[in-house]
């Protein structure tokens, strides 16, 4: 046996993709407006795979990535990045007013030093009277991520990025029906779960 087909059976094989998956997206194809673009079905551990594509997002006026790692229909997925770029202003203000809370919240618990070198890289220091929609200049998101929904008439989906206050942790954005139920640092938060409670939850009581 030479060297080579030594290598050729000692190679690891190649990850088996799901059929389900694969059709799901040759079939999103084949459609003549595709809000989805660039679909591909990746690997994701030994066993499993997902979908990833790219999508614009209105509000940053950039293109981010799309991850499905459940069977959620494209079609739903569409229906969720639509809701995405349509959102009311009610929605916005919220996301940055929580956004705003969350900065403040963060920048309170650090030390003296630590929040100096921050407010030095932002150029400002985001206390209450920082206009909400200025925080925009401050944080981004990059990727949504659609899990199966619990009720598939309800729209939810989750925003994930970066802010400039917690570079560490980042930022998660959590909507269902155009409603921010979580906004705070990257948890893997669910639109289907209860929310309201928690502490570390700045979007807790936004509308009240």
């Amino acid at each position: 046996m030479g060297l080579f087909d030594k290598f050729k059976k000692n190679k690891e094989p190649e990850p088996l993709l799901d059929e389900k998956k694969v059709e799901e997206v040759a079939r999103y194809q084949t459609k003549d407006h595709q809000v989805i673009r660039d679909l591909q079905v990746r690997p994701f551990g030994k066993d499993n795979s997902y979908i990833e594509g790219k999508v614009y997002c209105k509000l940053w006026d950039t293109e981010i990535d799309v991850d499905v790692y459940e069977d959620v229909p494209l079609d739903y997925v569409e229906k969720c990045a639509e809701a995405m770029n349509s959102m009311p202003e009610e929605l916005t203000d919220a996301i940055c007013r929580a956004a705003k809370k969350y900065c403040i919240e963060f920048m309170d618990e650090i030390s003296d030093e630590w929040r100096e070198e921050i407010e030095q890289k932002m150029g400002v220091t985001v206390n209450e009277n920082t206009p909400p929609m200025e925080m925009l200049k401050y944080f981004s998101v990059g990727t949504v991520v659609v899990d199966v929904p619990e009720d598939p008439s309800r729209v939810g989906y989750q925003l994930s990025g970066n802010c400039d206050w917690e570079e560490e942790h980042g930022i998660e954005i959590v909507i269902l029906d155009d409603k921010l139920v979580y906004l705070g640092e990257f948890t893997g938060e669910s639109p289907w779960t209860d929310h309201s409670q928690e502490s570390w939850n700045s979007a807790a009581h936004i509308y009240e």
